[in-house]
């Protein structure tokens, strides 16, 4: 794990990352061997055929909709409705090799084909949905590789309304394009959900430990962590998340010995944390007996 988080890490802090290096990078959540230069030389075949297929004259909604059709019809990448949460809708290894995805990966594989191919092609994170657009000097136009459709910006707001199938409002800030990295922070979240939805606590705890490395100030994944590993029996690991979940409360002394405290202006708890500190005395016995 600690090789893959480093590469991870690593690959974070390189400024201009694409997209799809992260999503291979967590994809070793699946399968650690995993070789990323092969999959990276997948996108480099399948621009190669994209950009036989599409016409050097095609421009405005012309070129997206041949660009889109060309993805899901001659590619036959489509979305999994059958089994929405199965991992492998969120492991880019696997949609390249089965062609089927959530709709933020189906995504990230036109962005990917779209930038070998010198299109702008972005990301766009609406709320329950993800649909990237497609621009050139005659205009922008969304695509849905999910539900194979091209939209008017115009159309989004009713769009969203009918696939989510509530009336939904779009304030502007969700027009702007999504970076590698909030890229990255929706799949871990998508694949969270995943492996809760089919149990996996192992790899959950893989995608919780990615997470941490990606938003390492945010209290609530080091928690969630920590209770993970306590379930698992990982008792030092667990003991851990549960001092960086408290330092990052600003309450860290409430697991101090109860004669240190008085020194501290501490804030007060909630319940949940309060079973946290029951659970953090119970480990410091159980390791206090082992040690």
């Amino acid at each position: 794990m600690k090789a893959m988080l480093a590469d991870f890490q690593r690959h974070l802090d390189a400024p201009d990352v694409e997209a799809e290096v992260l999503a291979l990078d967590i994809a070793r959540i699946d399968n650690p061997e995993l070789d990323a230069t092969l999959y990276l030389s997948v996108f480099d075949h399948l621009a190669h055929y994209v950009r036989m297929r599409l016409s050097p004259d095609a421009r405005g909604r012309t070129a997206a909709e041949r660009f889109l059709e060309i993805i899901t019809g001659d590619l036959g990448f489509c979305g999994n409705r059958e089994d929405y949460y199965d991992p492998a809708n969120s492991l880019l290894h696997k949609v390249l090799d089965r062609r089927v995805g959530l709709p933020i990966m189906l995504c990230l594989v036109c962005m990917a084909i779209g930038r070998r191919l010198g299109l702008r092609v972005e990301g766009l994170g609406f709320p329950h949905h993800f649909m990237a657009r497609y621009s050139d000097a005659q205009g922008a136009w969304l695509l849905d590789p999910f539900n194979n459709v091209v939209l008017e910006l115009e159309e989004a707001a009713a769009h969203l309304s009918h696939v989510i199938r509530r009336p939904i409002q779009l304030a502007p800030h969700f027009f702007e394009p999504v970076s590698a990295v909030e890229l990255a922070a929706r799949i871990l979240n998508n694949l969270r959900a995943a492996y809760t939805t089919h149990p996996d606590p192992q790899r959950l705890l893989l995608v919780i430990g990615f997470q941490c490395a990606l938003e390492p100030s945010q209290p609530l994944v080091w928690r969630e962590r920590a209770v993970l590993h306590y379930h698992l029996q990982h008792w030092e690991e667990a003991a851990h998340d549960l001092r960086r979940y408290f330092y990052l409360l600003g309450a860290l002394p409430y697991l101090f010995p109860e004669e240190a405290r008085g020194i501290y202006a501490l804030p007060d708890l909630a319940m949940d944390d309060r079973n946290l500190l029951t659970m953090h005395h119970h480990i410091t016995e159980i390791l206090n007996r082992v040690n």
